[in-house]
């Protein structure tokens, strides 16, 4: 076998600092050169800023592997506009490698002229119609939030005062800042949106069974919340994703709280109830735990009937503040469950510091757990922590007889998934997974 030249390897390495993997664009800095060859030509170049609104929140949600996907479709409809859309000569670039924003060089019109004002609007517009069209693929139609495309303009010219590169990087920042002013009025009519909802309690609750693995002697229900049905707001994802954005989230999840308890002593009773919830929705004196403690009362419930899912990445920020809370709401006799297990850096001291009663583990660490050892030992290595500090351990999202048979082999006391029963408005009975592999709805993101 020949041996690749000795350069090659420079070359791969410094291609990957100037070069994106995911769409093969470079970063725009890598133009420089070109753009002033092509001012000194023209002296005239238009700029084209696309940016994908939510982009960054769909891979919180649903993995860097959707993002590299969705940024790789974009940049193939961008390669696919020059000729039409834009202008032969068009540069494309991202704002940097493994970037999410994409900007465009026009040197000249579809004619030859040179770029002006109202043309690049009239291409801004075309741009992002035909961008929006990639993203409406049917591939994506299960993403929540939707994800639009944002495209503002700027006109790039020479200046004897300032250098290239700072022009570029200028007018770059014009291009940019003009959608997001645009846009700040929807971001205030959601805000005045989800306090109607959350004043007026528009949420529905659905509920899931949490089975025992050996017998199926139900433990309870965990809440699922949706918003209103066919408005930006049905999918709990989008929801509390928006709630964040204005600054609701925590309001947002005590009225999903209540309506839980609610909903949860009408229909069903019985077990306990596990509902989802943000640490930041309990002040560090106690009175938000105190007023959940009266209402309970009310309804004639002890505080150990409901249980509180608190989030493992919660801590990931802040671990001090996250266990002195949940320590405080342990002491007020609420029955404790550390969510999400597995993927975030809390870590075992979190978890023995706190000592829950119940570890719920992640969907992704039991999907598919029958063919993966690493899986396996991964549960193993759980359960033991959960022994250690006396906390029950449910699998979530399990779908498949093989998945339920595994972690239950692993140690797994409890589980919950669509193999055993879908979120419902009400208790039907246990029921058999009936379709494809759905992301269950959740009280939260």
């Amino acid at each position: 076998m020949s041996e690749a030249p000795p350069y090659r390897t420079p070359y791969l390495k410094l291609r990957s600092v100037l070069y994106d993997r995911a769409t093969g664009l470079p970063a725009f800095p890598v133009l420089f050169d070109r753009l002033r060859t092509a001012l000194d030509e023209r002296r005239t170049i238009g700029v084209l800023h696309l940016e994908l609104a939510e982009l960054e929140l769909v891979e919180s949600l649903y993995g860097w592997q959707v993002f590299d996907g969705i940024v790789a479709r974009v940049a193939g409809s961008l390669r696919e506009a020059i000729g039409v859309e834009l202008p032969a000569g068009t540069l494309l670039a991202l704002s940097g490698v493994a970037g999410d924003r994409f900007v465009s060089f026009l040197p000249q019109r579809h004619d030859g002229g040179a770029p002006d004002a109202a043309w690049l609007a009239q291409v801004s517009e075309a741009l992002r119609r035909r961008v929006e069209r990639a993203l409406d693929a049917e591939e994506l139609a299960g993403l929540g939030p939707r994800i639009q495309a944002r495209v503002g303009h700027a006109l790039l010219s020479p200046s004897p005062f300032y250098r290239l590169e700072r022009r570029v990087y200028a007018a770059i920042g014009v291009a940019r800042e003009a959608p997001v002013r645009r846009e700040r009025r929807p971001e205030r009519a959601w805000a005045e949106q989800l306090q109607e909802i959350i004043a007026g309690g528009a949420v529905e609750t659905l509920f899931q069974p949490i089975l025992e693995l050996e017998g199926r002697a139900l433990l309870g229900h965990e809440a699922c919340t949706r918003g209103p049905a066919d408005t930006l707001f049905e999918s709990a994802r989008a929801l509390f994703a928006l709630s964040e954005r204005v600054g609701l989230a925590a309001d947002l999840d005590r009225c999903c709280r209540e309506r839980a308890i609610a909903a949860f002593c009408r229909q069903l009773g019985g077990g306990k109830l596990f509902v989802n919830a943000l640490i930041d929705s309990f002040d560090d004196e106690g009175r938000h735990a105190e007023r959940l403690r009266a209402s309970l009362g009310e309804l004639e419930l002890d505080p150990g009937d409901l249980v509180l899912e608190f989030s493992e990445r919660g801590a990931d920020a802040a671990v001090a503040p996250f266990c002195a809370r949940l320590e405080r709401l342990k002491h007020s006799g609420f029955a404790i469950a550390i969510d999400d297990v597995g993927t975030g850096s809390a870590g075992a001291a979190t978890i023995e510091r706190v000592r829950p009663d119940y570890l719920k583990l992640d969907a992704t660490l039991v999907r598919g757990i029958h063919h993966n050892l690493i899986q396996q030992d991964l549960l193993s290595t759980l359960t033991r922590l959960a022994s250690r500090v006396g906390a029950a351990v449910i699998a979530e999202g399990v779908e498949t007889r093989a998945e339920a048979e595994t972690v239950a082999r692993g140690g797994a006391r409890y589980a919950q998934g669509y193999f055993f029963g879908r979120p419902a408005p009400r208790r039907h009975g246990r029921t058999r997974k009936a379709g494809g592999r759905r992301r269950e709805a959740r009280s939260r993101p």
